[in-house]
């Protein structure tokens, strides 16, 4: 036992309420408890590699959800979600050697920048769509890859980035957008995280404390979304963003903060 049982169960709960917020619009919104496991367990290594395994468990009960539900596209899993896990694999093992400071800078600013697009009204669109520039598998393929990369570097799962690209690139409903970013997430979590659990990186105790209300709010906040109407999951993906980018910009405050 490395960590105070109380200060765990505190984060369970914050988990929790993280988890089922985040699973309605595909997330799993990490950033705080990574926060909150670093100071807990003493150990920036640990904390990460800890909250990104209680993370890939939240997404995968999650994407179970989805899945059954149909919101789930297995051609998108493919395009997107093979090439991120393999990304993150590699990028995993040369973390060390890049400013995850100004990674997550350039994120939280991408982040609040979407939402707020997203939340400004959209005027009529009266002339005919124009195809994309970009084949879609080809951008399909580029987004997993890059933000599959990123992901092995910083420690987190980027459904927050992936989501609206894969909307714009992919086309399809918000609901299957929204599963089928969780499933993809799953994929990148377990790719990251086998070399952390392999090296002993992953705080077991802490993980057996906080996983379980981590999976229970994914399980229920991914049911909730087919019975939110497409323009409110608009809305609440906006503001997850937006929240979810000023929340990185200040997790370094946070973790100061909290430093003993």
């Amino acid at each position: 036992m490395t960590a105070d049982p109380l200060f765990l169960v505190l984060i369970a709960v914050v988990s929790l309420l993280l988890s089922y917020i985040g699973a309605t619009v595909g997330l799993v919104l990490g950033q705080l408890r990574v926060a909150l496991l670093v100071y807990a367990l003493g150990s920036a290594t640990v904390g990460a590699a800890t909250s990104l395994a209680i993370s890939t468990a939240g997404t995968l009960i999650g994407t179970l959800r989805h899945a059954v539900d149909g919101r789930v596209q297995l051609k998108l899993l493919l395009s997107v979600g093979l090439p991120s896990a393999a990304a993150a694999f590699f990028s995993a093992r040369y973390a060390q050697h890049v400013d995850q400071r100004l990674l997550k800078l350039a994120i939280a600013l991408v982040l609040i920048l979407t939402g707020l697009k997203m939340l400004l009204p959209r005027r009529p669109v009266v002339e005919p769509e124009v195809a994309p520039k970009v084949p879609p598998m080809l951008a399909e393929v580029a987004v997993g890859a890059a933000l599959g990369a990123v992901s092995g570097l910083v420690g987190l799962l980027l459904g927050s980035l992936r989501l609206p690209a894969m909307i714009r690139y992919a086309r399809i409903a918000t609901p299957t957008a929204i599963g089928t970013n969780m499933a993809i997430g799953t994929l990148t979590g377990l790719s990251a995280g086998v070399a952390t659990f392999l090296e002993g990186q992953i705080d077991l105790y802490a993980f057996a404390v906080v996983a379980p209300t981590t999976v229970i709010g994914a399980h229920f906040g991914a049911h909730k979304t087919g019975l939110l109407a497409p323009e409110t999951l608009s809305r609440v993906i906006a503001w997850v963003l937006a929240a979810t980018g000023l929340l990185m910009l200040a997790e370094d405050l946070i973790k100061r903060w909290l430093a003993p």
